[in-house]
């Protein structure tokens, strides 16, 4: 029964309504949102804790699925017993990056922000395009899509009030931002949004230095819009071997990939 469930809401609240803005106000997907997270906790993760406002939150973003959104919150939560902070991979317009402050605000742990702030890299010979959600024509027309203002990302935290001090940004693109000497020593969970072969690749070969044996990894775009976020993927868990296994997600609930340090 859990399926036939899970596919009729996540046809009002899933994927394809909220991968761009929506006309729908957001008080009423938040109600459905509401209603599918209460299917989640009840057949699926009956230990993820209850949080006002979550729906209303999971609403909001844009490009992810309300069951993907979950699923995050999910993994997250089974990583804060896990020593590090929490990292976010491409931000877009920070609405992952509020709903993720607004979880860890009753604990201590730092929020790690990456972007370029600058749009997409360009794509590599891996970036086979799959979906073209912007109607390009090619992947290499998507090179600078996506670029929105830190400020917008800023906004979007101290409108859910998570304190400033517990803010990272690390603007610029990864392949250069990871060699800075500034970048959390342990991570415990860390949502990946990049999209593109390399970025991903560069931020998973990071996450598998610091992230340690409990933490988790969520790839969004598994299968989605770019051939080279799983190829990312499934490269490094090749590699890795017995450090990482991989975990299913609910059936129909959107592309992404689980990843647990062993």
């Amino acid at each position: 029964m859990l399926k036939p469930a899970l596919q009729r809401l996540a046809g009002l609240a899933g994927y394809e309504i909220f991968r761009k803005r929506s006309t729908v106000p957001v008080s009423q997907r938040a109600g459905t949102v509401a209603e599918l997270e209460a299917l989640y906790r009840r057949f699926v993760f009956p230990d993820l804790p209850a949080r006002p406002g979550r729906d209303d939150l999971i609403a909001r973003l844009e490009g992810t699925s309300a069951g993907e959104a979950i699923h995050i919150v999910e993994y997250l939560h089974r990583s804060l017993g896990v020593a590090g902070d929490v990292c976010e991979f491409g931000v877009a317009q920070g609405a992952t990056s509020a709903l993720l402050a607004t979880e860890i605000a009753d604990g201590g742990k730092q929020l790690w922000l990456f972007d370029s702030f600058e749009g997409l890299p360009r794509p590599t010979e891996k970036d086979v395009l799959l979906d073209d959600i912007f109607n390009l024509g090619s992947m290499e027309r998507y090179e600078g899509q996506m670029a929105v203002a830190q400020a917008e990302v800023v906004g979007r935290l101290r409108a859910v009030a998570f304190p400033d001090a517990r803010v990272n940004i690390v603007p610029g693109f990864i392949e250069k931002t990871i060699l800075s000497p500034r970048l959390p020593d342990q991570v415990c969970f860390a949502y990946v949004d990049f999209d593109l072969y390399e970025p991903i690749r560069v931020a998973l070969g990071f996450l598998d230095r610091v992230v340690p044996p409990g933490g988790h990894v969520l790839v969004d775009d598994y299968g989605w819009f770019s051939a080279g976020a799983k190829t990312a993927v499934d490269e490094f868990v090749a590699v890795a071997g017995a450090r990482w296994r991989t975990i299913p997600a609910a059936p129909d609930s959107g592309h992404f990939a689980i990843l647990a340090r062993t």
